[in-house]
């Protein structure tokens, strides 16, 4: 069994990271939304469950965030895997069971609901 070695950087060094990551941060602290990165067309021909579903996983990644609740504590409480809560929440994880999506909203207090709105098509607005 090998034991790991600690090497203290030096505080320069910690603080050219720490610089860098916080311009990451500022470059990607707007996510575009499908609006803003589809055509009218291609939002039209895609999948209009996809988009709910994601909008959907982003209210319960936001519910977590300001509940304080890390993905290892949401973890110990769902039995489902950081990894697989994590790839729920990056889009990594496209086709989600109902029972998962439930898990996550119970454990935080949340209960799923499903909404029908019309179309256009169907006399809607």
């Amino acid at each position: 069994m090998t034991t790991k070695k600690t090497v203290a950087l030096p505080a320069e060094i910690i603080d050219a990271a720490r610089t860098r990551a916080a311009q990451t941060r500022r470059q990607l602290a707007h996510k575009p939304g499908p609006s803003e990165m589809l055509t009218p067309q291609e939002q039209a021909d895609a999948a209009p469950f996809y988009l709910v579903l994601r909008d959907y996983i982003g209210q319960l990644k936001k519910a977590r965030e300001a509940a304080g609740v890390t993905l290892a504590q949401l973890s110990a409480q769902t039995s489902l895997a950081v990894e697989t809560l994590s790839r729920l929440e990056t889009g990594a994880l496209t086709n989600p069971t109902w029972k998962t999506l439930g898990m996550y909203a119970a454990a935080l207090g949340l209960r799923p609901r499903l909404v029908l709105e019309a179309t256009a098509r169907n006399g809607g607005q």
